[in-house]
């Protein structure tokens, strides 16, 4: 079959569409680049999450370390347990806890240390590597009376130490022996304290850091290889022993914390990226009117040769949808490479060996998105031209005739976006949040949208006031004349505008709760693990240093709720956000008055001299996630002690001044017995931080000193990734506004010529019209970066107030900035098209009419 005899066997609105393509992408970049654009950004951040998933998943046991992971803080398993352990698996033992490592020569360097002692079955899966290629377990061993140890090259480095170097940890001195090249079941942690030194079990005690009551974590990895399956081995451990304490984690839950980050950080990005596609649509909406416009004689035409205007339809919605498709089709080829270009560029810094590879789910749920975000946006246009009259047409009537679509096209279109926000929401990791944003974008569109009214009205209202001002009145009428691009402008940019202003502003309150509130407020150390023998001569030691302010001290007993009310907790209705609480062990404190940073909120404290029954204060939001009112009992377990107290009192704390807070509370004399352990905070002169870590460190070399500032640096680094990640998600978001703005602006360039052409033929100058263009591209500017700083900076203080329960404090050079690049952009674009609309010459335009 020849090429015309195929054409012609194909559907006249078909060919009809095809017939009009063949002029290329003319007029219609802009629809292709804004759908491009946004479907990358959610293609992207889904293909690269399932990559390191993918990754998580392949390596889940050499980073759990076993197909289980028992773990239990304090006290280790007992010989009953394990040997019940070894009968069903291979077992490997861990210690982690934190130390002080002391450089032993020099001035007495010192760090903390993530300290890991681990025997000789370890690793079980994986492979542990060191730099110069030897055994971990040759490294470890014992030779001439000395133990050997491991360390992060960052340690090494601190501490000015090389590989042959002794080390002081605790009362034991170590050679160094290798450095750590890679450590299989450690993914790189969001948050760590300090480098990883690993030593062999069997040299723990000499160090004598563990004390009773001590924060030690006792590790035991299992691996099936002795014919029972990790489920059946879970199952026996927890019918056997039921109150042993411990949480068991199968390699579903290799890095929960890393797995939770990431899900949540994709969920952000997609959810930005789904506004950046919303802003891309308006930019679809103006190109196909535009485009229809300029083809409303070809319309006309086809309706006096008697076309339906059905078929009209069917001929502009195949163009639309064809060009929509290939947009759709360049982000999604673009996003599902993110991962392959990220791999080769910073392979090395991603958490973990992402399995990088085309994967389905995110491609289609980009495409899905594109399409529909298309549907919704090129519907209203195209259903509202097809019902323009030819006759209209041919009088030059060519303005949008206004009024809604036929109901069967407000039913398509209202169907597309009931399935671009099921879509949304359904493939979300946080349904709920997906929903409370979808519901935030389209308040945010509604009151754009009002805010473009309110502008064009207000613009038509000012007119009088440019009476002998011809560049305002211009400025001014072009505003709110019909066909004018202000509404598109202020949705689009003022949309991608409020999302910066929003992460900007999140951003920038919690570096200020660091960097202003903080140190005002915050100590210099938290020192842990201080024994009640040591107390009394660590207060000596603080006493007899220079430069020491405020300091706190409270002791502390490790436990674990067992039942709320009377209910176990396992059978306990407990709200999703407080279960964390009921996980393992928690720390529980007594006071016999209730700490100067904190709240009553119900109930009231018991007497400084109480001698009765335990009673117990929680915290507010943990109390009411626990369903507790006051009055209600708690049990908790103690080493295998059970104490049941009553609930006296609910707290509101100030987690942000770094001070010692803690979530449980008990009467003084409840805990009579249990073993302890003191912390303290100590607030220094920032000068004197060294000399007084080093003179608590070589008293108490079981003590671990925690300075305060390298823990907020570590928080920092966190929030500034992640929020580097959703600035760049959300500059996609300002490059679609920009796109819709350069097609507004290209889409009135004939009027524009046009109206330069009479102005100037009735005695306008050059620079007349070039202020009257500018004063209205700088007055659009304004008012939209206006809105967008109050709808971003609404949406960021119910944020940090309402989500993040934190202080709020308005950034005016956030704002600001905001709106002098909203000015900038809009008089640049604006400068552009104005200046070729300048230049047009009056004698073609005058022969014409």
């Amino acid at each position: 079959m020849t090429a015309r005899a195929l054409s012609h066997s194909l559907p006249l609105s078909l060919r009809l569409a095809l017939r009009e393509m063949r002029g290329g992408l003319s007029g219609f970049r802009v629809l292709v680049a804004c759908l491009a654009l946004g479907v990358f950004a959610i293609a992207a951040a889904g293909s690269m999450n399932r990559a390191i998933q993918e990754g998580l998943e392949a390596d889940a046991q050499a980073l759990l370390g076993g197909d289980l992971e028992v773990e239990r803080r304090y006290r280790p398993p007992d010989a009953d347990q394990l040997n019940m352990m070894r009968e069903m698996a291979s077992v490997s033992n861990t210690v982690d806890m934190r130390a002080m490592a002391i450089a032993p020569t020099g001035d007495g360097d010192r760090a903390l240390v993530e300290l890991k002692a681990v025997d000789d079955a370890y690793p079980l899966y994986g492979q542990m590597d060191l730099e110069d290629g030897g055994a971990l377990a040759v490294a470890l061993a014992r030779r001439d009376g000395t133990w050997g140890a491991v360390a992060d090259p960052n340690l090494l480095s601190r501490l000015g130490l090389a590989v042959g170097d002794r080390i002081r940890l605790g009362e034991a001195t170590l050679e160094v022996r290798a450095a750590i090249a890679r450590e299989p079941d450690r993914v790189a942690s969001l948050f760590s304290l300090g480098p990883r030194l690993m030593i062999h079990a069997d040299a723990l005690p000499a160090t004598e850091l563990i004390q009773p009551g001590s924060l030690v974590e006792y590790e035991t990895r299992l691996r099936a290889d002795q014919g029972t399956t990790p489920a059946a081995i879970r199952a026996v451990l927890q019918t056997t022993f039921p109150d042993a304490g411990w949480r068991i984690r199968g390699t579903d839950q290799a890095a929960p914390g890393l797995t939770g980050f990431l899900e949540n950080l994709t969920l952000y990005l997609t959810l930005v990226g789904l506004t950046s596609l919303l802003v891309g649509g308006i930019g679809v909406a103006n190109a196909t009117r535009a485009y229809l416009q300029g083809r409303m004689t070809t319309i006309a035409t086809l309706k006096c040769l008697g076309a339906p205007a059905g078929t009209i339809f069917r001929v502009y919605f195949i163009q639309i949808g064809l060009l929509a498709l290939l947009g759709v089709a360049i982000g999604v080829i673009a996003g599902v490479s993110a991962p392959f270009l990220a791999q080769a560029v910073a392979g090395d810094w991603l958490p973990v060996r992402a399995r990088v590879a085309l994967y389905a789910e995110p491609a289609l749920l980009a495409l899905a998105s594109g399409a529909l975000v298309a549907l919704v946006f090129a519907v209203w246009p195209l259903a509202r031209a097809r019902d323009i009259p030819a006759l209209a047409i041919f009088k030059g009537a060519l303005a949008d005739p206004g009024g809604w679509p036929r109901r069967h096209y407000l039913l398509l279109i209202g169907t597309a976006l009931a399935a671009l926000v099921a879509v949304t929401v359904l493939s979300a990791v946080d349904r709920q949040f997906a929903l409370v944003f979808v519901t935030g974008a389209a308040v945010a569109m509604g009151l754009f949208a009002l805010a473009a009214g309110g502008v064009q009205a207000l613009a038509r209202r000012s007119g009088p006031l440019a009476r002998g001002r011809p560049g305002l009145r211009l400025a001014l009428a072009n505003l709110h004349r019909p066909g004018t691009a202000t509404s598109s402008v202020v949705l689009s940019l003022g949309l991608g505008l409020s999302v910066l202003v929003i992460v900007a502003l999140i951003q920038g309150n919690l570096n200020r709760q660091i960097d202003e509130r903080l140190p005002a407020e915050a100590p210099s150390f938290f020192f842990i693990d201080i024994q009640p023998y040591q107390v009394e001569q660590f207060r000596g030691i603080l006493a007899d240093a220079e430069g020491v302010g405020r300091t706190a001290y409270a002791d502390m007993v490790r436990g674990r709720i067992t039942a709320l009310d009377g209910v176990p907790t396992a059978e306990a209705e407990v709200h999703p956000d407080t279960r964390w609480a009921l996980r393992g062990d928690r720390g529980f404190t007594t006071g016999d008055a209730p700490p100067d940073n904190a709240e009553i909120v119900r109930g009231e404290w018991w007497a400084a001299d109480y001698d009765g029954p335990p009673l117990f204060s929680l915290t507010e939001e943990l109390a009411t996630g626990f369903g507790l009112d006051i009055g209600d009992s708690m049990t908790v377990n103690i080493l295998g002690r059970e104490i049941t107290g009553t609930l006296a009192n609910t707290r509101r704390v100030d987690w942000g001044s770094l001070r010692i807070n803690f979530t449980f509370m008990v009467s003084p004399g409840a805990l009579e017995g249990a073993p302890r352990t003191w912390i303290a905070t100590v607030r220094v002169d920032e000068s004197q931080e060294t000399a007084l870590e080093r003179a608590v460190t070589d008293a108490f070399p079981n003590v671990s000193a925690i300075r305060v500032k390298g823990a907020l640096e570590t928080v920092r680094g966190i929030l500034d990734t992640a929020a580097r990640a959703i600035t760049a998600t959300a500059a996609v978001t300002l490059v679609a506004g920009a796109l819709v703005l350069a097609g507004a602006f290209a889409a009135g360039h004939g009027r524009r010529v046009y109206e330069a052409v009479v102005l100037k033929v009735v005695g306008a100058t050059r620079g007349d019209l070039l202020r009257g263009y500018l004063l209205e591209y700088g007055l659009l500017g304004l008012a939209t970066g206006l809105i967008a700083a109050g709808v971003g900076t609404l949406a960021a203080w119910g944020v940090i107030v309402f989500v993040m329960d934190g202080g709020w404090t308005f950034l005016p050079g956030v704002v600001l900035t905001t709106l002098v690049a909203c000015v900038l952009v809009t008089l640049a674009a604006g400068y552009l098209g104005t200046w070729r609309a300048l230049g047009g010459q009056a004698a073609p335009y005058l022969r014409n009419e």
